[in-house]
């Protein structure tokens, strides 16, 4: 689905009687509410962890705790179980950030009348992934909340340092939250 861009105004159907609805018109008005609702968080909230998302380092892996946060977009990420990484996943890092991606999933396929499958649903996912940069670096804080860029990029969770026994989440670091 197409990003509207905030400076683009937002469309969305106007149904009425007798109206011939096409597949474009379902999704227009889907895309709206989207729209709307990462506006919301963008304008109103910032980016930032919610709740949870506590990382830790045990037994070779890193473990995030169940939470929510909302990135640079306004997307909600939604973490509804714990997730463990292998430490193996950081290569010859010394220095590692962990960031939370949203990602859309394309589900269920189901037979098409042309033939062959389409699928029927978009679930809301995300992805965990190491890198070797804080994708949050360069973002202000004002008034005790940070201003997303609009962008579509991970929200950095956790610093993790390589340390001679084994890996650590660095305690100074402290990712972006909301109040």
């Amino acid at each position: 689905m197409k990003r509207i861009a905030e400076s683009q105004t937002l469309k969305r159907p106007r149904f009425f009687e007798g109206q011939l609805l096409t597949a474009a018109d379902l999704q227009l008005e889907q895309q709206y509410f989207i729209e709307k609702r990462k506006l919301h968080n963008r304008a109103l909230h910032g980016f930032g962890i919610v709740s949870g998302l506590k990382v830790t380092v045990g037994g070779g892996q890193i473990i995030v705790a169940p939470g929510l946060a909302i990135d640079c977009e306004g997307n909600d990420l939604v973490v509804d179980s714990e997730q463990t990484l292998a430490v193996s996943g950081l290569g010859d890092l010394r220095i590692a950030y962990l960031g939370l991606r949203y990602v859309e999933k394309c589900v269920d396929p189901v037979p098409v009348a042309a033939g062959g499958e389409e699928h029927s649903h978009i679930q809301e996912s995300f992805e965990l992934a190491f890198a070797a940069e804080n994708s949050n670096r360069g973002h202000r804080h004002s008034r005790g909340r940070w201003l997303p860029c609009g962008q579509p990029h991970a929200l950095t969770i956790a610093k993790l340092r390589a340390m001679t026994h084994g890996w650590r989440v660095e305690r100074r670091y402290r990712p972006p939250t909301m109040k």
